[in-house]
């Protein structure tokens, strides 16, 4: 019986440094089957700190060193297309707007290869970012109709670009994976965490995990948080992610009464799972744009009930193991942190370990990989793309 090659995949993504779709790159290739697909990432920029995560998963991982210009832009396809060209994949995946276009127009320089968009966002404000970035996004929506399957990770952002002109009859849904630990968390590292912080044991500890960005809305969560802390003395709250610090005029009321010495800013943490495993509640308060929350998943998967807006699939991703509210409403954000904090300690530990096992069932890493290389076989059933390229 003749041996059957892996299949062979190249991704193209912006960046290989930690954020929602570097992670699920990573997921992806670790939650393959080795014998059936081999991974080559290329990132845009230079490498970043899930590079080596990525070989250690078995991928081989490049990195075009742009910056932001047009000729270095212009230079770095040139370049894609040649990668392309030697690696000789059987199709080639983009991730989110950049990565997408690249990828795309690389593949038609180097050839016939089957290409895959992922997007990642839905209801976005794009009036909010830089003209390039609105830019970008109507070319790709003009453009659309090129790749071979489009890969939303939210339905909600499966609709939002349908209605922006993206072919529906070429689009999928492929919910984020989220890494589901073997066995519950630590109770020692959980104490070790809450210690740093200053938070005793009958202390309740809300997190927040996101970037600073005008679509997480970092400032209805404060309004929220300053609510909280008025009525229940027991809650703290830690927050975590780039841009999140004092020297940002956004968090001002968390070095202020009712916030003072109960808010810490931690900025950008390399690892987050100690401290989500230190939470008895996480919030995602984001405004627009959310397909699917990593950070919300990754909370469930660690028994931490969520509260959160009702953006993209959030309300799909959490069912009945957390609380959803309206976006842009602070004091439904409030309420909802207090009603959860309310509970007995033990109902809040039901809720969590029950969020722990819809990840599993639902929305684990094994499940997301099973559904791309689905799209993958789909595709590379149909000629001329089912020959055999060999390396």
């Amino acid at each position: 019986m003749p041996q059957v090659l892996p299949l062979r995949v190249l991704h193209v993504i912006t960046t290989t440094t930690v954020g929602g779709a570097e992670v699920q790159l990573a997921r992806l290739i670790q939650a393959s089957d080795p014998r059936r697909f081999k991974h080559v990432v290329v990132g845009l920029s230079p490498e970043g700190l899930l590079a080596s995560r990525m070989r250690r998963a078995g991928a081989k991982v490049l990195s075009l060193d742009l910056e932001p210009s047009l000729i270095k832009g212009v230079g770095g396809l040139v370049r894609l297309a040649s990668i392309i060209r030697r690696q000789r994949p059987h199709l080639v995946q983009g991730w989110m707007y950049h990565a997408n276009l690249m990828g795309l127009l690389a593949a038609r320089l180097a050839g016939s290869y089957p290409v895959v968009w992922g997007i990642r966002c839905t209801d976005m404000e794009f009036y909010r970012y830089r003209q390039g970035t609105r830019v970008l996004v109507q070319v790709c929506a003009r453009l659309s109709s090129w790749p071979s399957a489009i890969v939303s990770n939210s339905r909600r952002g499966l609709e939002f670009h349908a209605r922006r002109g993206y072919p529906a009859a070429k689009m999928r849904v492929v919910h984020n994976g989220i890494r589901v630990p073997a066995t519950a968390p630590d109770p020692a590292m959980r104490d070790e965490m809450r210690r740093r912080l200053g938070v005793g044991p009958d202390d309740l500890l809300v997190g927040h995990v996101a970037r600073f960005d005008p679509m997480k809305d970092h400032a209805n969560l404060m309004a929220a948080a300053q609510v909280v802390a008025r009525q229940d003395r027991r809650a703290h709250f830690v927050l975590m992610g780039l841009g999140v610090d004092d020297g940002n005029p956004v968090f001002e009321p968390a070095l202020n009464l009712p916030l003072a010495g109960r808010c810490h800013l931690l900025g950008r943490q390399a690892e987050v799972t100690p401290w989500l495993a230190a939470m008895d509640l996480h919030v995602s308060s984001s405004a627009f744009g959310e397909g699917l929350s990593n950070a919300v998943g990754e909370a469930m998967a660690l028994q931490v009930p969520n509260v959160v807006t009702d953006l993209g699939d959030n309300r799909l991703l959490v069912g009945d193991t957390g609380l959803v509210v309206p976006p842009r409403r602070p004091e439904r954000l409030a309420e909802a942190i207090l009603s959860l904090l309310g509970m007995p300690a033990e109902d809040r530990a039901a809720m969590g370990a029950q969020a722990r096992e819809r990840i599993r069932e639902h929305f684990s890493q094994e499940v997301m990989a099973r559904a791309f290389e689905s799209i993958y076989q789909e595709l590379l059933s149909k000629e001329p793309w089912g020959k055999t390229r060999t390396p």
